[in-house]
Parts: C-alpha cells; structure tokens; sequence
C-alpha cells in the first residue's frame, strides 16, 4: 500500500510540477509531455548543403525522451520527423506540410501544465527580413513557399498553451550554395526575439526558452557521429547535468541543463575544432520561463528517491504526521531547493527517512531550522521603509504622474517573480486594491510580503531592495532603473570614463579555458610594465584585499573555470595597492611574473582611424586631401577635454575635412554632448529639454572657439543613441554636418541620476525629453516606432546606407579590433579581417573629397584682384 501510494503521489508530482515519471501509464487529465523532433541529413535540392549528423542526432535524442527510464513520453506523443524513413521509430518524412502540422498538433494537444520539447537540426536560410527552416522538400529559389519560415514557426508556438516550452536548435542558418542570386544576411536576433515573445505586465507570454547550438551563422562541429551541441544535450539529458545543491536529486530541471550545455560545448569545441574561431564555438541559451521546472529524470538517482519518500511516508502513517509536513517532506526528498535553509531541512527529512533520526528528534531540528529562517518584524519593516521611500523618489521626479500603490504592487510581485515564488494569496488580494492604499497600509503589505519570504541567501545584503527595485523601475520604461552599489562601482567607469585598476580589457581564452589580455590601456599600469595583448594570465596572487588591508594568508587563485566578472573583481582595487599576475606569453618558454601597483586608468573615448607606432591614435585618415577622423565611443565626464585638445592640435596642421564617427556610441553626459556640439557651430541652439510640467531649459551654443571652417560628416547608426543623437541632430539641423549611415536609436529621454543613500545604490530617472533644434522629436518611445514616425537622426537624403547584419557585425568586430594595442614585434602586421571595407566610411570620404575639390575649383577660378 505504501509502495503504490508513493509511486501515484510521485508521478503527480513530477507529472503535474513538470514532467513524466517512469511509474505513470498515460493518462488524458494529468499533465503528458509532447515532443516533436526534426532531423535532416540530405536535401532534395542541391542548393541546400547537407547537414551531416542530423538524423543522427534526432533519433538520439527521441530515444532519450521516449525512454522509460529518462522523460518516459508516450509514443503517441512524439513526433519524430526525418529526411529517411525509420521504421523502427515510426517516423514520419520531413516535408514542410508534415513540419508545420506536427507544430500545429503540439498547438492543439498540448495544455497549460504539459510539458513540451521541440528541436530541429538542420539548415536554414534568411528570407526577406526573417528566416527559413529548410525541410526535406524545400528549394532555395522556392524557399518562400517551400521552406518553413519563422513566421510559421512563431505562429505555432504563440498558440501552443504550455507554460513549459523548451525548443533545441541547431540550425545553420547559411546553410546553402546561393549561386548567382545575391543573399541579404540573416538577422537572427528577429527570430529569436520573435519565439521568446512580447512580455506584459504578467510576464513572458508564455514559458519558453530555446538552447542554441551557436549564433546560426556557421556550421555546428562534428565529434564521434553527433554534432557536439546534441553531444552535450545527451549527456545532460542522461544525468550529467543533476548537479545543483549539494548531491544529485534525481530530476534535471532546465536551468541545470541550461548550465550544464553553457559549460560542456565549449569544452567539445576545443577538442573538435581545428580552428581558433571553431574552438571558439559557443551555445546560447534563450530564458523566456516564469520559473525553473523539470525536464527529465535521472535514472541513478531515483531509485533512492523512491526508497527514501516511501519509508518518509510509512513513517508519516505510523505517527500521524500532520498533513503540512507530510507535503513539505515530499516537496524536499523529490527536489534539491535552491535555499541553503530548505537544503538544511531536507537532510533532516533524509535522516528521518534513512532512520537516523527519530521522529522527537526531527520535529526538533526541524522547529530549529524555520526559527533560523524566520524574519524579524524590525527587518522587514526596514525593507518595507526603503522600498516606501523609493517610490517617493520616482513619484516627485519622474517624467509622468504615476501612482504609488501601482509601484509598490510593481516591486512585491517582481521581486516575487525574480526569485521563483508565488505571491501568496492572502498578499495577491490585498495588492488587486493597492493603487487606492494610504502610505501606512503600503508599509504593511510591504513588510509582510517580506517577511513571509523569510530569512533566505538570495535577498540578504540588500538584495531584496535590489530585486524590489529593479523590476519597479523598469516597469516605467527601459532607461529607469536602480543600480546596487556593488554594480555601480563596477560601471562608474561609464560615466566617469576611468576607474582604478591595472587597465588591461580581458575575455575568456576558451582553448586554454583562462583569461586573455586583449589588449592592455596606454598609460596603465599594465602597459608601463609592458603586458602584452595575447598574453594568457593563469594566476592572480593578492597579498592585500581590494582596500589594501593585508590579507591573513595570500590568496593564489588561478584562472582556469574563473568567470571575468570574478576576475575583475580581484583585479580591481584602490590605487596604489599592489598585485600580482603570472602570465604565459606565447614565444616565451617560462611564465612571466608582473608585480604592479593599481592605479588610476582613463578609458580612451576619443579615437583615431587606426593606431601609430607610439600606440597614440592617428587622426588624419586621408594626409593628401588633410581629411581628419575621429570616433567617439561614449560621452564621459573628460571626452570634451580629450576632444578640444585633438582639435586644437589638428586645426594647427590644417582640416579640410573631418568625419565625426558615433556610430555604436550609447551616449553618456548630457554637459558633454552639449560642450561637444559648441565646438562644431558658430552659435544657436544645441538642444531643448522638456518637464514634467511643462517647463523647458535650452543649451545655446556660442561662435567663439569653434571650428566652422570645413565640410564635415557625422556618422551614425542604430546603437547611436541619446548624447550621440544630440551632437548628430544638433549638427544636421544647422547644416553643419551631412548624416550618414542609418537611422539612430532614438532615445530622446533625459535621466537623473540620484543617490539612494539607504543602500549606498542609484536611482536613475527618466526626468524630461529632448529635443531637436528644429524642434523635431527624437524619442521613439513617444511615438508607435513605425519608420514613417518622426524619431532619432535620419541621415541625409541620398546618404542612407543601412548595413546587412553580417557587415554590421563585422564593422563592430573592425572598430574593437583597431582599439587592441599590438605587441611590439606585431606592430602594423594585422590584417583587415576577409577583407573588410568600412562603406558607410567609404562614403563619408567620397563626399569630403568632392566637397574640397570643388572648393579647390572655385579658388583656383576665382578672377585674381588688381594691386591698388
């Protein structure tokens, strides 16, 4: 009795919390997986390269799933679609009509609790603006009739109801031999944006997240008869991945396969790829889900999962347990909790069950544990103060009216959301009046949505403020936000444009699985000591802390497994504190050891067209026609100074022309933006910021130390945004500069920064709009965003030049490049990667040219003057 009681209870448990369980036999009320699985190794056009491994992969993976040992998922819910017949799976071929109606039965059968799995290893291609999925009976030419395009795909899954969708592509979206027909790139962001859907005030529109095999614009690697992305999955899928807390609990959830792929491709890559760039190949994993849920079991595993629940629940018969912990025992011996309270608890439930703890004894530990994970009145009362206080903030200064229950409501059910709980229903009631709440019932249901949340490692230090006030915020619009102070030190650099540190930019070596130097910053301590860009750092040794304070041991920590953000951490510190670095240098047989001194490090924001033998920027891009070029990667507090100093020095050896390049700029410093747009025009207005209520500031610009001499160009494009779009805007509408490029961003809002002193953090908020000279609008959140609304700095007419996503790409991958200071003896010797040419540059040159030889023309035809 006990035995069967167990086994029904554990499949509705798994079955109704999130997938199937081996015991279950299929049954139309309780929650079933569905699965579809797509395969294609060969193409029926020639113009669509084959993909080989696919149907490998696919049958690998329908045997997981359908295994009674894994997911256990009936067959009559599995659909499993290949270019070459299966028999023995029962396949069906893999045309697009069969593709389409196996989406649209998932649509149709699946329900809000089912599980879901969809995945598909094959070709794509782009089509229009979107993409494609290739099927056994897709052409190329055809391919908008014939392929399954991403549309379809979106439109299948927005109707299908399951809260638990998880998709697993592995799709080479240039998987095709276009001949003579010319290809636009594919801009894989839309698709994938596009199947995570639109999110409301409730959250994702559905539960969905989609693991990647790579970007979709390159071949997956191959290893041992599988691609390595599905290599990884199967390995996850089998048990690997049952790793979180502290020992495996039997059921993978998909978070922990989600780690476990992030990790374990990379490692294939370096074994599989022959290339540094294939070495380099790297999943991706789309979250979309409202919470963590199951997706397979673990067959090593459950069998003590099933022991210990059935003695938990003879020996909860035998004393009559009441029935709240009863269920609580289940929830902890079926699950591993992410809290190190609830981890705590479970062991007391193991050793009840295992009988190494009698029952007077549990009760006791268990009461011990709950005490220590309770929160007091006077904790949650303070967060509910902070939270209060907060929204007093955003109401005096934000930009429009909003109202304080509506906040308040915002920050409990986020920070809810966030952490994976279930607002209960007691608060939930009491937040559907809260927008008609005085300030002192405000406070209430504020401190008790805290407190019943209890003492817990994920909101301590202020994370529960952070959590609270974050998702509030962003409520309002996507500039409004809170920033904690441990992420404010880390990004003050943005505003300041300079921080204290050693001052190299590091990334991950995925070969070496260490941190790379990528390149080091002039003028750091890191260049002084002459560390080198490719240098490979695989120990950090710290004798003091980040302040200074001498540690009681030394800390040597290497690199290998650690994360940047870690490492940054580590590295950073007060300036003139010391560390050091073991570094291995490629040519050098011995590693290399840098004893340095932190200090303070400027970030480069003003930069020429390529570097000198110096490593200082050179900014005259064409010395025949005296064509100058500057770029600005971000508007800081001493971009301004670095600018009027680079002109003063050109303008001395003479400007004909000169290119202002704000391309990728996400602006920064509203002063800067203004003093920066002065240098260019003689006088008039720069820029108009309006109220909240009405009222409005002007900037104007003055005539005296501007350089008006010359035709100029301002470059721009979509991640042009808000300080660029005002030098860009303010240069175009006094016709001092020609645009050229793309549309920009369009973000016409101005935020204030405030310090929240409570928790040392900031409130940034969006306080007032800005606008054009021409007092055109440049904010494209006041508008529907069509491209026919009036937002952001077009470009001249005749001078638009939009770029395909590959080329976009690969000019941000060429600007990054041209930053790197090279090692001494590779000084001038890299290459332009395949050949990159710059077009929206191109054409900035083409115009300057023409516009200083006719100025040259019209001199030289000039009638000369008589001596008088």
């Amino acid at each position: 009795m006990i035995k069967s009681k167990f086994l029904g209870w554990l499949a509705l448990f798994l079955l109704a919390g999130f997938a199937a369980a081996p015991a279950r036999a299929a049954d139309d009320k309780s929650p079933q997986p569905y699965v579809v699985i797509v395969g294609i190794d060969q193409y029926a056009d020639p113009q669509i390269l084959p993909r080989r491994h696919a149907e490998a992969d696919a049958k690998a993976l329908y045997d997981v799933f359908t295994n009674k040992s894994y997911l256990g998922a009936d067959a009559t819910h599995v659909r499993l679609l290949l270019g070459t017949k299966d028999a023995k799976r029962d396949s069906q071929e893999a045309t697009r009509a069969n593709v389409l109606d196996a989406l649209n039965w998932l649509a149709e059968k699946a329900r809000r609790d089912d599980l879901v799995l969809f995945a598909f290893v094959g070709q794509g291609a782009p089509l229009g603006d979107r993409t494609c999925f290739f099927a056994k009976d897709s052409t190329f030419k055809g391919r908008a009739k014939t392929a399954v395009a991403s549309g379809d795909v979106q439109h299948a899954i927005d109707k299908i109801k399951s809260q638990r969708f998880v998709a697993f592509l592995d799709v080479n979206f240039l998987g095709f031999d276009a001949g003579k027909e010319s290809v636009a790139d594919p801009d894989i962001s839309k698709l994938y944006r596009d199947l995570i859907g639109k999110e409301d005030d409730k959250g994702p529109a559905t539960s969905r997240v989609f693991f990647l095999a790579n970007t979709g614009l390159k071949p997956s690697l191959e290893q041992k008869g599988h691609g390595i992305f599905t290599k990884a999955l199967l390995e996850g899928l089998k048990g690997k991945a049952d790793t979180e807390g502290y020992e495996p609990d039997g059921v993978i959830t998909v978070s922990e396969l989600a780690k476990y792929v992030r990790k374990q491709v990379p490692m294939l890559a370096q074994t599989a790829g022959k290339t540094e760039e294939e070495r380099s190949q790297f999943p991706l994993v789309l979250e979309g889900q409202a919470s963590d849920f199951v997706i397979d079991l673990n067959p090593a595993v459950t069998p003590t999962v099933t022991r210990r629940v059935a003695a938990f629940d003879k020996i909860a018969d035998a004393n009559k347990l009441p029935r709240d912990i009863v269920e609580e025992g289940h929830n902890l011996l079926t699950r591993m909790p992410k809290l190190e309270g609830q981890q705590t608890l479970r062991k007391a439930y193991q050793k009840l069950a295992d009988g190494a703890l009698a029952v007077a004894a549990f009760k006791q530990e268990r009461t011990d544990v709950l005490a220590g994970m309770r929160l007091t009145e006077a904790d949650a009362g303070a967060y509910a103060r902070m939270v209060l206080h907060a929204t007093d903030v955003v109401r005096k200064g934000y930009v429009k009216p909003v109202n304080q229950g509506q906040l308040v409501d915002w920050a409990i059910t986020g920070m809810y959301k966030l952490i994976e709980e279930k607002v209960p229903s007691k608060i939930k009631e009491r937040l559907d009046n809260v927008k008609g709440m005085q300030r002192a019932e405000l406070l209430r249901v504020l401190a008790d949505a805290r407190q019943h949340l209890g003492k817990r490692e994920d909101l301590a230090e202020g994370k529960d403020i952070t959590l609270s006030l974050h998702p509030m915020m962003r409520k309002l619009d996507l500039h409004t936000d809170y920033t904690d102070p441990e992420t404010l030190k880390r990004d003050a650099v943005h505003y300041t444009g300079h921080f204290s540190g050693i001052g190299v930019q590091i990334r991950r070596n995925n070969t070496k699985d260490m941190l790379q130097v990528v390149t080091p910053i002039i003028g750091s301590p890191a260049y002084k000591a002459k560390m080198y860009a490719g240098d490979v750092i695989t120990t950090i040794v710290r004798e003091v802390d980040s302040d200074g304070k001498a540690l009681a041991k030394p800390e040597v920590i290497p690199t290998k497994g650690m994360s940047t953000e870690d490492a940054v951490k580590k590295i950073l510190g007060r300036e003139g504190t010391p560390i050091k670095l073991i570094v291995e240098r490629e040519g050098n047989e011995k590693p290399l050891e840098f004893s340095l001194l932190r200090g303070r490090v400027e970030m480069e924001t003003v930069l020429g067209h390529k570097r000198s033998t110096d490593d200082s920027w050179s900014y005259v891009i064409d010395p025949e026609n005296q064509i100058c070029y500057v770029r600005l990667s971000q508007f800081s507090e001493h971009t301004y100074r670095d600018l009027a100093r680079v002109m003063r020095d050109l303008s001395k050896a003479g400007i004909k022309g000169f290119i202002l390049d704000l391309r990728f700029n996400p602006g920064g410093l509203l002063k800067s933006a203004v003093h920066i747009s002065d240098l260019f025009i003689a006088d008039g207005m720069i820029v108009t910021i309006r109220e909240r209520d009405g009222g409005e500031t002007s900037y104007v610009g003055r005539s005296e130390g501007s350089y008006t001499t010359f035709p100029m160009v301002c470059l721009v494009n979509g991640w042009s945004a808000s300080a660029s779009e005002i030098v860009s805007a303010c240069l175009q509408d006094h016709n001092r500069a020609i645009v050229i490029g793309s549309r920009s961003y369009g973000k016409g809002s101005v935020q204030t920064i405030l310090p929240f002193e409570e928790t040392g953090g900031q409130l940034k908020l969006t306080t007032a709009t800005y606008w054009r000279p021409s007092g055109k609008n440049i904010n494209k959140a006041s508008t529907q965003g069509r491209l026919e609304d009036e937002w952001g700095v077009t470009p001249n007419k005749g001078f638009v030049l939009a770029l395909p996503t590959k080329e976009f790409n690969d000019l941000q991958d060429h600007q990054r490049d041209s930053e790197i200071i090279q090692r001494p003896d590779r000084r001038g010797k890299e290459a332009t990667k395949n050949g990159f040419r710059d077009r929206q540059l191109d054409m900035a040159l083409r115009y300057l040219r023409g516009q200083i030889n006719a100025a040259t023309q019209k001199t030289a035809a000039a009638p000369a003057k008589k001596a008088g």
